[in-house]
């Protein structure tokens, strides 16, 4: 038996590979490949004292491959990337369980910032702000600045109904759950999606029975969700709620009349053909 050979088995009789022909021959290859007349760095066996290093090389051998010096770098390094990933995914699942919370802060402050500025703030703006980090290191735990996003929590928050963006750059705003806060069970309580369908079709309906769009004082007092209760508490809650429905696609803009947006005409015909 070739040295290498005697070396890689030894090392290998400590592992589940004991008495593995195919393993050893790979581990062979790797710790002196000059013996295959191979050009390349050998695999030093001081390597497998690093438990990274030797479940890197392990995991090579499961795979039928060979544990070169560079497979076993590019191993680790993807394992390192695997298990922050799912470190992220876990403490995303954490996030999500506050998400009410996050929501509230993160509307409050976009609803600021448009005060402020006259436009939305970005991503990264909004997520950097002080309030949020605290609230993440609060109910999520120490995560790394650049790593935020992988939180999702603007995704989460845009679906809880909380805030409302599009494509275009900035249009971040506050959505329904912000803005009927202050209401209490006076408006609708249903789902963002569900109010933003009830809307469209409310719409589409005034349109083809009237032949033109309503006036947002008629929508505010007529709308009603399928429960019976108010959609808006008045025109001025209408006009604001405006922009999210706006941005989500709910509801587009004729001469400053609603009618029903992309996202709401969509719906509408998904409902039209269950229906």
């Amino acid at each position: 038996m070739q040295s290498c050979d005697t070396t890689a088995a030894a090392w290998l009789s400590h592992t589940e590979f004991a008495g593995n022909s195919a393993a050893t021959g790979l581990l062979s290859r790797a710790i002196s490949p000059s013996d295959f007349a191979l050009n390349r760095d050998s695999l030093p066996v001081s390597a497998a004292a690093d438990p990274h290093t030797a479940a890197a090389i392990l995991e090579l051998l499961d795979r039928g491959q060979v544990p070169t010096p560079a497979a076993v770098r590019t191993l680790i390094v993807q394992n390192q990337m695997r298990a922050e990933a799912e470190r992220i995914e876990r403490l995303g699942r954490r996030a999500q369980r506050n998400v009410e919370e996050f929501g509230r802060v993160l509307a409050t402050l976009t609803q600021k910032y448009w005060d402020d500025h006259g436009h939305g703030p970005t991503r990264r703006d909004i997520l950097q702000t002080e309030p949020v980090m605290h609230l993440i290191v609060e109910h999520v735990g120490d995560i790394a600045p650049s790593a935020v996003k992988h939180l999702w929590l603007i995704e989460r928050v845009q679906r809880a109904g909380w805030i409302a963006f599009d494509a275009t750059p900035r249009s971040l705003c506050a959505a329904r759950r912000f803005h009927s806060a202050k209401y209490g069970n006076r408006v609708s309580l249903r789902p963002v999606n569900t109010i933003g369908t009830i809307v469209a079709a409310y719409l589409e309906d005034y349109r083809t029975e009237q032949g033109r769009p309503p006036r947002w004082s008629v929508l505010a007092h007529e709308l009603r969700d399928d429960r019976g209760r108010r959609v808006f508490n008045d025109t001025a809650d209408a006009r604001t709620q405006q922009q999210w429905l706006h941005t989500a696609g709910w509801l587009a803009l004729d001469e400053d009349l609603p009618v029903p947006g992309p996202r709401g005409r969509r719906a509408l015909a998904r409902r039209a053909r269950r229906g």
